[in-house]
């Protein structure tokens, strides 16, 4: 996986005719920002499950069942589709 730091420490090849260097700088710029805040979204992400498996695994012992009923689902907890595939890249970077 790529990290913000790869790209602000990134060094590319001088050439006669290449890009505007300023433009590309801006645009990296850019990119660095975006992913570090999907680097510390990750990161809580994981300490959020982290945190949710804890419970669960330590709620069913107290309780001395093996499964918990769960109680009907709020219409207003919904997880987007973005939020469902980041958790699914978080899950398999964990690993």
């Amino acid at each position: 996986m790529i990290k913000a730091d790869n790209i602000a420490n990134k060094e590319f090849k001088k050439s006669l005719f290449g890009y505007d260097r300023e433009d590309v700088d801006r645009y990296l710029d850019e990119l660095i920002v975006q992913l570090r805040q999907m680097e510390e979204e990750r990161k809580e992400m994981v300490s959020t499950i982290e945190y949710l498996v804890s419970e669960m695994t330590g709620s069913s012992r107290r309780s001395g069942a093996a499964e918990q009923v769960v109680g009907p689902i709020s219409p207003h907890a919904t997880v987007s589709d973005a939020e469902r595939r980041r958790a699914a890249e978080a899950e398999k970077d964990s690993f």
